[in-house]
């Protein structure tokens, strides 16, 4: 009898154990996913833009990828004035920014050329706010804590020294809900192309393209005449410079092809610059938007 109860007594204490240790699991993967949200919020871990090779930051924060188009902007400006193509070897300023006015946001940025790897390098001009990180041997710029409280952010980029072609910048944005978690945060991502100006004189006679607004659709209509095969992509630049939508609409073969892409609703009338490659062939057409 006395063993009976001994046992009896064994088996409630280990209940009682088991009972603690979970709770305390529980506890500690709470306590870690806040403390990691907490440490994101000083800036990406890297590698979260959607760019080729790349994750998203949905790794770290719940829902899905949301487009970036009409919502993320950068901006290319030389001597304050935007471009939408660049020079060889030279310093630009960069804004990302947020159409948002949001409390709390965050960014991460990464630009690269063709063939996916790196294109010129980063310079911080703003070391409170912003700061570069490394992540599959890829130089990126991401936000700091202090950065946090803003929805647009700036810092230097200088151009390959030689024609790369289109450099593409892959931008993720963290419209987030101010929780202190990893719930409830609007991840959306989007590419914006500039292309080379020694690469548009060299290529041009490649690429012929007609480009139509139609009211009715809210749609670009495209005419290419192109001499090549290759991926094509749309970029729409506001006469500010500001990169304000970006679409891939698939492969073309050599020939004539007919295209349309429909834009956000949120785009505004007004004069457009529309830029469209094809393989790194690039012409750029102006294009008004009546609604």
């Amino acid at each position: 009898m006395t063993k009976n109860y001994v046992y009896i007594g064994l088996v409630a204490a280990s209940g009682l154990l088991l009972s603690f240790s979970g709770n305390q699991s529980a506890q500690t993967v709470k306590n870690f996913s806040k403390d990691f949200h907490s440490f994101n919020q000083a800036g990406s871990p890297g590698g979260r833009t959607g760019a080729p090779g790349d994750g998203v930051c949905t790794q770290c924060h719940s829902g899905t990828v949301q487009s970036g188009s009409g919502f993320n902007n950068v901006t290319l400006s030389l001597g304050g004035n935007p471009v939408t193509e660049y020079e060889t070897s030279t310093t630009y300023q960069v804004q990302v920014s947020m159409a948002t006015t949001n409390i709390k946001n965050g960014f991460e940025i990464v630009a690269l050329n063709p063939n996916n790897t790196v294109a010129g390098t980063w310079t911080i001009t703003d070391a409170t706010h912003t700061k570069t990180i490394t992540s599959g041997g890829k130089s990126r710029v991401t936000h700091k804590l202090a950065g946090t409280s803003l929805t647009s952010w700036t810092f230097n980029w200088t151009s390959p020294a030689t024609n790369v072609g289109n450099v593409t910048f892959y931008l993720a944005t963290n419209q987030t809900n101010n929780s202190s978690s990893d719930d409830g945060d609007v991840i959306r991502t989007s590419q914006h192309v500039f292309g080379s100006q020694a690469g548009i004189k060299e290529v041009s006679a490649n690429l012929e393209t007609q480009i139509g607004y139609q009211a009715a659709t809210n749609s670009l209509n495209i005419h290419l005449n192109s001499k090549i095969d290759g991926s094509v992509f749309v970029n729409v630049v506001d006469l500010s410079g500001k990169s304000v939508f970006t679409e891939k609409l698939g492969n073309v073969s050599a020939g004539e092809s007919a295209l349309s892409v429909r834009l956000d609703n949120e785009l505004n009338s007004g004069i457009y610059m529309v830029n469209v490659s094809v393989d790194n062939n690039m012409t750029m057409k102006k294009v008004f938007i009546s609604k």
